[in-house]
């Protein structure tokens, strides 16, 4: 029996040592691997990073020096068909002036179980596509074929970058669960980097070195001319030096989970960056790469495609004339003249902080990228007397740069400084912009205004006032139940901004859906929207209404919440705790106004007592006052969270407000047959 013991435990010691150094090659997938139905520490994951293998390193080249190398391995479990999206990648391929990136080497396999036996389908030429994404950057982008629930895939390729500077985040955990992640950078002691981590989940960087070394090769000619003929030598040495190397082995990281009003969650997900400090070769003076935002001014100014474009005025000038006159008040030129731009000119949707063909091209054919739009703007403010700047913005979609360096910006807007001090923000890409009232794109960002002196500072663009939503309702409950009325809903400040953004190019009965489908409304009729072309006001919507569920009847009483269908139903702040910040864009007041008719012979018997309730300093607060007046139920009920951005300690307070909303909004009004 000990025997049996002795074996059975030298069985499993030798799955569990097997399993924990399982070693993972391209082109070996197990059946195992293809049978598992669900990730093992987390069920819910639709896919799940078996493991992935990034190597970056340095690589001499006789030609062109130092070149640097990122070789990639990745192999995904699909375990649900909504994971499938993680079966296409893509990468971003640099290229300036003459020299570019490069990949190699691209090549994948999807497999899958069929009938017991294990079917590869490898990655063709035709599902890899390369497309030109901005003006620096090709996208090479690839989907694996042959999908099918419990399928796994695995791709490979390297980069090859004359840029050494220039090395790409490295991220270390995904919306997905990684199970084993091996990531080694290597560099040698001539390259001196900064480390910079972000993310919440702890980074073990393991530090070593080893020797190294390269053949340099040189050639010398001599003679030539009247005396002799021209020769040449060839010489060949050998520099020895260190390699630096960073390791950072992770197993099990879980899945990077999205709460609501996220934000951009790269922003927040673990990663490593590393920033080129300074180049120290043998012999020679250290030349110095990191820069300050003052480098980083100087820099963009004396571009061709930033600093030489603000100081173009010809192509615009007889046509400023007819718009603006000189002899006019601060306030009125910059309204006539951000006007003119907003409307003369269309954004073409990219997202750039240089100009692609030019502002005079783009002027003429009155479309143009955020850079070419807004540096035209700003270039037409300080013609006509104003003090305008360009503002660098790290937009809603662009991590935002942990050091200084132009690479973490992607969009551009302008900034005027009044005679009185105060500033105004204006952004000409966007039809519905109003001074101060910027896109979400922008005001989700980070911004950093920048003058010809070469100085710069950082500039937060969130609005500095909540916005106004009010909700307002005129019903009556038949004695089956059934609610009828009026219905009205006016969007203020951002509020009306977003509306128009989102509905504006809508027909009436697109958004006539979006209220069934938020509130549940069986019927809607006589739907009517106003103000929804007049910028700078308020946009209302107003209907009539049926609904049948939002009333309970148990024999001789009625059961409903006082809000109806307005009230919230659940907490969206689900999760225990919070690890990163809670991102509403712009703060807010939530206004509900309803009044029901009581029907003929009921009467109430229970109404929710008014009251209310606050968050700490100052974030937000909430009242309820309800009151029975000429047979009407009264409510009037207001939601505000003053704050645009809240930090994560803040999440529990947070969530514990919506929670007593919730209870609060769901208490019931009980009337009683008479």
């Amino acid at each position: 029996m000990k025997n049996i013991n002795k074996l059975l435990l030298g069985f499993v010691l030798i799955v569990s040592t097997s399993v924990f150094a399982q070693e993972y090659k391209y082109g070996k997938v197990s059946k195992e691997e293809l049978t598992e139905q669900s990730y093992p520490i987390d069920s819910t994951a639709h896919a799940a990073v078996l493991y992935e293998k990034k190597h970056i390193h340095m690589s001499y080249n006789q030609s062109q020096g130092f070149q640097l190398i990122t070789e990639v391995y990745k192999r995904i479990k699909l375990y649900k068909k909504d994971g499938f999206d993680y079966a296409t990648d893509e990468v971003f391929l640099y290229h300036k002036n003459s020299e570019d990136e490069k990949i190699v080497g691209l090549k994948g396999i999807t497999y899958s179980l069929v009938d017991n036996k294990i079917v590869e389908t490898k990655l063709k030429k035709d599902g890899i596509f390369k497309n030109e994404h901005s003006k620096y950057y090709d996208q090479i982008k690839f989907t694996m074929p042959a999908l099918q629930e419990g399928s796994i895939i695995e791709y490979k390729y390297k980069i090859i970058s004359p840029f050494v500077y220039n090395m790409d985040r490295i991220y270390l955990q995904y919306e997905i669960p990684i199970k084993k992640l091996d990531v080694v950078v290597e560099s040698p002691e001539y390259f001196i980097f900064k480390k910079f981590t972000s993310g919440y989940l702890p980074i073990d960087v393991k530090e070593s070195n080893h020797n190294d070394k390269v053949t340099l090769m040189s050639r010398t000619r001599t003679g030539g001319g009247s005396r002799g003929a021209l020769s040449s030598t060839t010489s060949m040495r050998s520099l020895d030096y260190k390699v630096n190397k960073n390791t950072i082995n992770s197993t099990n990281v879980p899945a990077f989970k999205i709460e609501p009003f996220s934000g951009n969650i790269k922003n927040y997900i673990s990663s490593i960056s590393y920033e080129l400090s300074s180049v120290n070769w043998p012999s020679e003076p250290i030349k110095y790469y990191s820069t300050t935002w003052e480098d980083v001014t100087k820099t963009i100014y004396k571009s061709g495609n930033f600093g030489e474009e603000l100081k173009k005025e010809s192509y615009y000038e007889e046509d400023l004339k007819a718009v603006v006159s000189r002899s006019e008040n601060q306030t009125t030129k910059m309204m006539k003249v951000f006007n003119y731009v907003k409307n003369r000119m269309r954004w073409n949707d990219t997202y750039a902080v240089g100009t692609s063909v030019g502002v005079k091209k783009a002027y003429k054919e009155k479309t143009g990228n955020s850079a070419e739009i807004n540096l035209m703007l700003t270039s037409m403010l300080s013609s006509v007397g104003l003090d305008a700047n360009p503002v660098l913005v790290s937009a809603s979609n662009r991590v935002i740069a942990m050091f200084p360096t132009v690479d973490g910006f992607n969009y551009v807007i302008s900034r005027v400084k009044l005679a009185d001090g105060s500033h105004v923000y204006l952004d000409a890409t966007d039809r519905y912009a109003l001074p101060n009232v910027l896109p979400d794109r922008v005001i989700r960002g980070s911004g950093r205004v920048i003058s010809k002196n070469g100085t710069s500072q950082r500039v937060d663009l969130r609005p500095k006032k909540s916005s106004l939503k009010r909700y307002s309702a005129q019903c009556q409950v038949d004695k089956e139940g059934v609610v009828k009325g009026k219905f009205n809903v006016r969007h203020m400040d951002y509020f009306a901004h977003d509306f128009r953004v989102e509905n504006g190019a809508k027909d009436d009965e697109s958004k006539v859906k979006r209220f069934k489908k938020r509130f549940g409304l069986d019927e809607i009729e006589e739907y009517t929207v106003k103000g929804i072309n007049e910028t700078g006001k308020g946009v209302s919507e107003s209907f009539n209404f049926i609904s049948y569920d939002q009333v309970e009847s148990i024999e001789n009483e009625m059961y409903f919440s006082p809000l109806l269908f307005l009230r919230d139903k659940e907490n969206i702040f689900k999760s225990s705790d919070r690890e990163y910040p809670i991102d509403f864009g712009y703060g807010f007041t939530n206004t509900y106004m309803v009044n029901i008719k009581i029907p003929e012979g009921y009467e109430v018997v229970e109404l929710p007592k008014s009251g209310g309730f606050k968050m700490p300093e100052n974030i937000g607060a909430f009242s309820f006052r309800s009151n029975i007046a000429n047979g009407m139920i009264q409510v009037v009920v207001n939601e505000t969270v003053n704050v645009a951005f809240l930090p994560s300690e803040y999440y529990l307070t947070l969530k514990e407000f919506y929670s007593q909303v919730i209870e609060k909004e769901n208490e019931q009004v009980v009337l009683k047959k008479i």
